[in-house]
Parts: structure tokens; sequence; C-alpha cells
């Protein structure tokens, strides 16, 4: 749960500005604080102001914002810290990598949506990859390869065949912005059940694929 808020965090960071500066608003700011001393129970007031937070960010966030820009360098720096981890072997806090893998995936998401709106041909390429990448951290690496790898069916439907993307081109690294975390964290999870050194192995490859395909992105 608290992965889930500090990644939608991350990704809405200026949401979450707008959503509290519309708390300040008399009304607004109760309004959730209302329902729960409607109900009854005392410790439903303070849930339900969290819940008048979520539900102001659900609002905004069905509107397209100028604002989101995709952090390179915050995205390069996990990403580098996390092949660091990876190039010892071990891990000392598995859910600390795990809990940064979710970070770049908060922040790649942002990556695809930056790129879908300027780059309509391939908008709901990236929006399926949006949809899709928590459900890929749960799939098997044959799967996540089949699906969202360079000969991956994911585009078919949508008349962009993965093999039609140069493997280090641009569209295929904007891809990678989520498919190469969730491959990461795939392994990661794999070595905390097994403690077997290969699945850090292939993570490590996934990794430096990662920053290569990173390249490929420029700095706005």
């Amino acid at each position: 749960m608290f992965r889930w808020i500090i990644g939608s965090s991350l990704q809405f960071r200026f949401l979450v500005v707008a959503a509290a500066l519309l708390r300040s608003v008399p009304g607004v700011r109760n309004f959730g604080a209302h329902i729960g001393r409607a109900i009854g129970h005392p410790n439903l007031a303070q849930f339900g102001k969290a819940a008048g937070t979520l539900a102001l960010l659900l609002v905004l966030g069905a509107a397209p914002s100028a604002a989101w820009a995709f952090d390179r360098g915050g995205f390069k720096a996990r990403a580098e810290a996390t092949l660091a981890e990876l190039n010892t072997k071990r891990l000392a806090d598995s859910r600390a990598t795990l809990a940064r893998l979710d970070e770049m995936l908060a922040l790649g998401i942002v990556g695809l949506k930056e790129y879908g709106a300027s780059h309509p041909k391939y908008a709901k390429l990236m929006d399926a990859a949006i949809a899709d990448s928590q459900a890929m951290k749960r799939m098997t690496d044959v799967e996540i390869e089949e699906k969202w790898g360079e000969n991956g069916t994911a585009g078919d439907a949508l008349g962009i065949p993965l093999k039609s993307l140069a493997d280090f081109g641009e569209e295929r690294a904007y891809l990678e912005l989520v498919v190469g975390p969730a491959h990461q964290y795939i392994f990661v999870k794999k070595w905390e059940s097994t403690k077997k050194a290969r699945w850090l192995e292939q993570a490590r490859d996934e990794a430096v694929e990662l920053l290569k395909h990173l390249e490929a992105i420029r700095s706005k």
C-alpha cells in the first residue's frame, strides 16, 4: 500500500500539490471528514479526509497536465543504484530494491505519457504498456518476453508490431522504462524465494540493457 502511495505521488507530483491547494478551500477541505462523521464511527472521520484528497486526485488525474515531465536524471540514478547492488550478487535489503524498482516504474509511466502525447502514432502503444505495468511484475520471464519483448505480441492488435521497432530506438527505449524495471522485479522476487544467484545475474543483465536504452532518451 505504501509503495503504491509513494509511486503514485512521484508519478503525479504536480497533482498532489494541486490537491493540497484545493484542500485549503473551505468545504472541500472537510468534505471527506463530514462523510466519516455522518457514518458515526470516530476513526472514519480521519479516513474520510484521506478519501477526500484521493477523490480530488482522481478528478485532477482525469485531465491531462502539461506539467508532466519525465525525470530522466532521477530514473537513471535509481537504475544505476540498482545495477550497483546487483553487481555485488547479493541484496542486503531486497525490499528496498523492489521499492526502488516501483519508483522507477512510476517515473517510467510519466515518460510514456509524455512520449505518447508528443508522438500520437505511438500513443496507444504507450497507453497499453502503462495499463499493463503492474501486471508485468506478476508475469513470468517467458510471459513478459512473449508479450513485451523485442518480438512480443503486445503491439500487434494496435498495428504496431514490436518487432518493427528498432532494438535501441526511441520507441523501444520508452517502453523499456516500464518493461525493464518490471523484468528486474520478476527476477528479484525469484531470488527472494530461492536465493539462487542466477536470478540476480539475470536481473543484472536487464539493468545493463535498460541503461543502454536510456541513452536513446534525451533530457528535456
